[in-house]
């Protein structure tokens, strides 16, 4: 059975977040410290863009 266009999309998100969990820095005086790259709203962003391009492919097949 195939996925849902729901799940696509939370799919998509899933593998945005674990390829943007953290960003080492080093600062000019040489503290290094990890930062995470991604907050909640650029998730729900991806999640809703990734869902609604789906649904236009649909439509546009005829699905």
């Amino acid at each position: 059975m195939s996925k849902t266009n729901k799940e696509l999309a939370v799919d998509v998100a899933i593998e945005y977040i674990r390829a943007h969990q953290k960003q080492i820095v080093a600062s000019p005086n040489n503290i290094i410290k990890e930062t995470t790259m991604i907050n909640l709203e650029s998730v729900n962003n991806i999640i809703k863009s990734v869902y609604k391009t789906l649904e236009d492919f649909d439509k546009s097949s005829g699905q």
